[in-house]
This record gives C-alpha cells, sequence and structure tokens, in this order.
C-alpha cells in the first residue's frame, strides 16, 4: 500500500514493476523481495480475471542464492545445549531429533503429544498439512522431563508460552564459541544426519514435511555412499581395456582395395556407392 495505494492499476506498467523490483533488493533479500513480487502479481492476476485491468505487465525474475545448508557437528551441538539457558536446553534438543519448524515448535501443545504411540503431530505447518513425527529416545527422554500434561504449550519459560528463543539462542552460542548458525539450523542438522546414516532422500522429505524433493537436493551431497554407487555402476561394465601407461600394439594398416575389375564373369566392385542389381551384373561378362 505504501508504493501501490495511490495508484490506478493501468498505472502499475512493467517499468513501475521494475522500479520496484529494484528498489525491494536493496532493502531486503532476494527471497523476501520475491515474496512481495508474487502477492502485487496475484493482485494483478486477480484484476485481470475480474476485467479491471487489460493485461498483466510482465515481472522481472529473482534470482534465489542457494538453499542454506549449515549444520552442527557433534560437539557444536553439546557445546550449544551446554550453553543454553535452562528452558531453551529441552527445545534445542528436540529441535534436533524432530526437525521440526520454529513455529512448529513453540506452537506444540501437550494435546499433541502422543506418548504411548511415541510421536507428536505438528499441526498447520508451513505447507498446510498436519505431520506426525516419531520420537527418539531422547526427543521422548525431554517430553517426559517436561511433565506432561493435559493441554497447554510444550515448551515454556516462566509459566507461559516461549514466544521467540532468538536472543536466548544468540547468547548460547555465543558463549558456545560457535560462528554462523541459527536456530533453523537445527532443522538442517535433524535432515543433513539422516542422509549422512544412508536415509533417502524421499524418506527425509516425508520426515521432515518438504512438499517436494528438490527442497531437500541440497542435502544430497551428503549421502555417505552416493559416490560409490555412481563410480560402481561405471565399474560394472567390466572393461579390460588394460591402462594408459601400456603399449599397445600398432593396429595394422587398413586394406587398400584395388582398382575394379572383371574376372570370371563378375564384376569386383570397392565397398562403397550403391551396389549393383544382381540382374545387372547377370549381363556383365569377362572380355576373354
Amino acid at each position: 500500500l505504501d508504493r501501490f495505494g495511490d495508484r490506478a492499476l493501468a498505472e502499475i506498467d512493467a517499468a513501475c514493476v521494475r522500479d520496484f523490483t529494484a528498489d525491494r533488493r536493496k532493502a531486503v533479500t532476494a527471497a523476501t523481495a520475491k515474496r512481495d513480487l508474487s502477492i502485487l502479481h496475484a493482485i494483478l492476476n486477480r484484476a485481470y480475471q475480474e476485467g479491471s485491468l487489460a493485461k498483466v505487465p510482465p515481472f522481472p525474475k529473482i534470482k534465489q542464492a542457494p538453499g542454506r545448508c549449515r549444520w552442527l557437528t557433534v560437539d557444536e551441538e553439546r557445546r550449544l545445549i551446554d550453553a543454553a539457558a535452562r528452558h531453551l536446553k529441552p527445545l534445542l534438543a528436540f529441535a534436533i531429533d524432530t526437525g521440526g519448524r520454529r513455529g512448529e515448535l513453540l506452537g506444540l501443545d501437550w494435546r499433541h503429544v502422543d506418548l504411548d504411540g511415541n510421536r507428536v503431530v505438528f499441526f498447520k505447518t508451513k505447507n498446510g498439512e498436519d505431520r506426525a513425527v516419531r520420537l527418539t529416545d531422547r526427543a521422548r527422554a525431554v517430553l517426559i522431563a517436561l511433565e506432561p500434561k493435559e493441554g497447554g504449550p510444550v515448551f515454556t519459560f516462566g509459566g507461559k508460552a516461549i514466544k521467540d528463543p532468538k536472543k536466548a539462542f544468540d547468547r548460547a552460542r555465543r558463549v558456545a564459541g560457535i560462528e554462523d548458525v541459527r536456530f533453523h539450523d537445527l532443522r538442517h542438522t535433524f535432515a543433513s544426519r539422516l542422509v549422512q546414516k544412508g536415509v533417502p532422500l524421499y524418506e527425509v522429505m516425508q520426515l521432515t514435511g518438504h512438499k517436494s524433493l528438490a527442497m531437500v537436493q541440497r542435502y544430497s551431497h551428503l549421502a555417505p555412499d552416493f559416490q560409490e554407487r555412481a563410480i560402481g555402476a561405471l565399474n560394472a561394465y567390466g572393461h579390460d581395456l588394460g591402462t594408459i601407461t601400456e603399449n599397445p600394439t600398432p593396429a595394422p594398416p587398413p586394406k587398400k582395395w584395388k582398382n575394379p575389375k572383371v574376372s570370371l564373369g563378375v564384376l569386383m566392385v570397392e565397398p562403397r556407392g550403391i551396389e549393383p542389381l544382381t540382374s545387372t551384373l547377370r549381363t556383365w561378362r569377362s572380355p576373354n
């Protein structure tokens, strides 16, 4: 509204969209600018469908940086949890062992915890679908230590739901001496460890709640045997060509064909061009 609130729909042309894109790219990340453009594009599309706009102007494409793939080593995880505040420790351990998004974790209610079935259910996830996650031994122990209740938020501070752990997380990160790590990287740690243990990407996609395999491709290079399988497939051909250091026996020169000649009533021709018909050959005779 700040940018387009006083404009008529017809005034929002390609140049206008291009200028808006350039300004947003200076102020926000590529991902945020792309979301802003998506909203504007949806508005103009709706106006076009309802007949309020003659045409939708072209929108520039924004190239985003490759997806972030930072995960914690076992040592970094231990240091981070040791340095965290008391109320933050269970949240960190649970995040690493379930791969939940921050909103999913903070919104987790005791009504969605099934210790008998050894699982929790994240409702209203980012992709719009509910997701059930099996509990590791540590994740189960975390929930038991928090003393399960009939209902209410699972992760609390001072009796109230934790709203934003950013400050406490950053403090723990600094005390632990860990650089370049965010709360969302705990989710990356969950997915990365699965791939490193050989769990197929499709199963990782189901556990993390991603909509497509493209979203988990960033972890594919972590698979312990993906290169071994690929090279093994090539070795399976069983080529026996020696080594490049051996001196191969020179191949004999190609056999030279002699000029065509007529002998014994048969015409000898070079192996090129069009072969004469049999009926034609029968009409040719040796001059002898």
